[in-house]
Parts: C-alpha cells; structure tokens; sequence
C-alpha cells in the first residue's frame, strides 16, 4: 500500500495541516522540518504532485516570462517570485526570450500545453497574442512594471515618473541648471515615465528643455558610454547628468573615469536603480531605488487571489512609491552660483 501524508504526519508526530504546508513549499519551523524529513525518508513517501492537480483542477505551476536574467535589477524579481510562489505551495516555469522577441511565442505556447496556473510577464516585443490566447483560456495574467493598455490584466508597476521628478528635483534644489538625461528606449513604458517626470520637474520650475541634453539610450551598457561621450563633447557641457538605469549607469561611470572626469566637481551624476555599483564608486551615487521585493510580493499576491477565483478588483493597477538615496555625487551650489564647466 502506498504510502500517505497521513503515514508521514503519524510517523512524525504533527499535524497534517503541517505536512501539507511543507510538501507544498511552505514555511515551517525547523525542528518540525527536520521531523518531517526523517519520517519522509523512513517511509519512502512521494508527494503525488500530478493527482493533486487533478484534484483540484490546479496544476500548481505559474509561468514567468521575463527577459534575459543578465542584470540586478531583473534578477531581484526573478528571485523574488519565484521565492513568494514557493512560499505558496507553487513551482516556477522561467521562459526568457530575447528583447525583440524570438522564441516568445513557442514559450508561451510552451506553458500554455503545461497547464500553467498563472503567467506573470514582463513586456514583450512579441508573442503577444499567445497571451491574449492565455486570457482567453481563463488563466490569469498580470504584467510587471509596464502595461500598453491592449489587454485587461492586472499590473503591478513603479512610480517611475515621480522617481525621476525627485532625483532630477534635487539636482535643482542643489543649484543645478544644466542637467541632462541618458534617456531609455522610446518603446518601454518605464522609459517614457523617467523622461515625462524630467520634463515635468524642469517645466515645474520654470527652465527650459534644451535639445542637446536630450541624450538617446537604450538601458544598455554602451549606450551609457556613448551618453557621457557625447555630452562631454558639447561646447556648453552640463553640470549634471540622470542617468535613467542602472545598465546606462555602469557605462556612463566608465566613460567619466576614462575621460577623466571629476565627479561631483566637474559633473554631477544620479542614477535610476540602487545597486551594487552605487556604493562601490567613489563618490558613491545618489540614486533611486525601487522596492523590488515588494514588487514580486504584490505580483505574486494578487495573481494568487486570481487563481483563487477573487476578481473583485479585476483588473487591477498597483503602483509602488520609489525612494531617494542620497549620497555623494551631486554638488551643492548656492543660488546662482553654478559655475562654468
């Protein structure tokens, strides 16, 4: 005769509620996790994962479609979801796909033959018709940090814009004129958000955009080389310069230490995303930081309401406030008195 989770919650002396939290990936406390270990391997048990699906019409899998995992910022959602849905008695299928979309859509289809539960999807250049097909079939689909607004899904995003206002308003209110942007790529929602609230803040106080500090980027490591490269050829050189990722950010570094640039004396430099590089610098970086892990958080509790069968709210846009990490990269002028670069 097989043996049950009523044999494993016999052997170790607990409750089945317990055994069942743990087989399902939940948090217990260690001395019963160690209890329900021995018993396991003494038994011989092996959790039916399949015939719990059929069960409960569930398959407990969640699809994660995502970019390439090739930085920080990405990673941290990643590990944040995958660890949330853990928590929650749920695996993770991860489909990465390149920016302009290959292999997108034989991933998704991919997930959709599994039974996935749920997708959580980050944008995508292709494939999306495979998740419009995913809503069609009555599988929940909510979508981080951008949303085009084509599809009704939930969607969990960061202030972006009011970020960039703070970042860029404290350059201001340190004495800065002539501050520049490295700019993201025109089709990210993300990247739009960062540029509207550098406009907004410079319209807010009155100083006008200038068109050659308006520098194209695409979240990219060169092209935050390029940006700096750029602007240091410019007659009239900024003061200050907001670099609008991370990625764009490490490149830019490189470019003021390769051209010699003293920072803050000859140029100011801010950043959008608090990592690693930020306090490694020296001077350490005044930046904008995003609360990752209550992002993955808010995304995988909301997606599990949803597979719950809770639509009260649907569709659903939660919006995550930033915060300003100041450090030692912008120079204070008194009014009126940015120099000459």
């Amino acid at each position: 005769m097989a043996v049950t989770i009523k044999d494993v919650a016999r052997e170790a002396n607990l409750a089945i509620s317990t055994i069942s939290k743990y087989m399902n990936g939940g948090t217990v406390r260690h001395e019963n996790r160690v209890l329900i270990e021995a018993a396991v391997q003494k038994l011989g048990y092996s959790p039916n994962r399949s015939a719990r699906g059929l069960r409960t019409s569930k398959t407990y899998m969640i699809g994660l479609v995502t970019g390439r995992v090739n930085s920080p910022h990405t990673a941290a959602i990643v590990s944040g979801i995958e660890k949330r849905f853990r928590e929650l008695g749920y695996s993770v299928i991860f489909a990465t796909h390149e920016e302009n979309g290959v292999q997108i859509e034989d991933y998704l289809e991919y997930l959709l033959e599994r039974g996935v539960d749920g997708i959580i999807s980050s944008p995508i250049a292709a494939g999306g018709d495979c998740l419009k097909r995913a809503v069609e079939q009555n599988i929940p689909v909510l979508v981080v940090e951008e949303n085009s607004g084509e599809m009704r899904t939930d969607c969990v995003q960061v202030d972006c814009c009011g970020g960039a206002y703070q970042i860029v308003e404290h350059l201001i209110e340190s004495g800065h004129r002539r501050i520049a942007i490295i700019k993201g790529p025109e089709n990210k929602l993300t990247a739009r958000e960062r540029l509207r609230g550098y406009f907004r803040v410079l319209e807010d106080y009155g100083y006008p955009v200038r068109q050659d500090y308006l520098i194209p980027g695409d979240f990219t490591y060169q092209s935050g080389y390029k940006g700096i490269m750029k602007l240091w050829e410019l007659e009239e050189k900024p003061s200050a310069v907001f670099v609008s990722n991370y990625d764009m950010c490490l490149g830019a570094m490189a470019a003021v230490h390769n051209l010699d640039i003293r920072v803050p004396e000859a140029l100011s430099v801010v950043s959008f995303d608090d990592f690693e590089l930020s306090v490694m610098v020296r001077p350490k970086l005044t930046t904008i930081r995003q609360p990752l892990e209550e992002m993955a958080n808010a995304a995988c509790d909301l997606l599990y309401r949803r597979i719950q069968g809770d639509y009260s709210d649907f569709p659903k846009k939660i919006r995550l406030k930033t915060q300003c990490i100041y450090r030692d990269s912008v120079k204070t002028y008194t009014r009126g008195a940015e120099v000459e670069i």
